[in-house]
């Protein structure tokens, strides 16, 4: 898994040092719907967890996510976002919402593909709190685009306002 920093690059959680220093990531907080933004906050803790994983393709890019999480949806012509859990994508027409709140100016909404599914892989994620979407590079290096997952979903946050998502 990969998180966005603060340095507005990919870092992939699997390949972890001993030691990390003030690294920060990107999650988009709907914790309060009426008062959502994004957010860098410092990575802390770590949870590690096995689970099924998909491989989707997002755009042009593959990434593996554990099956059980959501993804943020939307469509341009529309005005609100949703988390729509992963297993619910396959043959369906879904855009996946994707915008860099460090360098991006607008949001894009690219095609989603399931591809391939594991069994069982090992996953490190950061702790987040209820409401908290973690931000995901699908691209490598500097600047990449970033789509949004979240573990758990509540009722207060499945929805987002197009409006505070950039």
């Amino acid at each position: 898994m990969k998180i966005h920093t603060l340095d507005n690059t990919a870092y992939e959680l699997n390949e972890l040092p001993e030691k990390i220093n003030d690294l920060q990531f990107a999650i988009f907080d709907n914790s309060n719907p009426k008062d959502a933004d994004h957010f860098f906050i410092p990575l802390i803790f770590l949870e590690s967890f096995t689970s099924p994983a998909l491989v989707l393709r997002i755009g042009d890019k593959l990434i593996k996510m554990p099956m059980e999480w959501h993804l943020l949806i939307g469509e341009e012509e529309h005005g609100d976002l949703e988390a729509i859990a992963l297993t619910s994508i396959n043959d369906r027409d879904f855009k996946a919402f994707e915008f860099n709140s460090l360098s991006g100016y607008r949001a894009d909404f690219l095609p989603i593909e399931v591809v391939d599914v594991y069994t069982e892989v090992q996953w490190y994620n950061p702790k987040l709190k209820n409401g908290q979407y973690l931000a995901v590079p699908i691209d490598s290096g500097d600047a990449p685009r970033v789509v949004y997952f979240i573990k758990d979903v509540s009722r207060n946050c499945q929805v987002v306002d197009y409006a505070q998502a950039w």
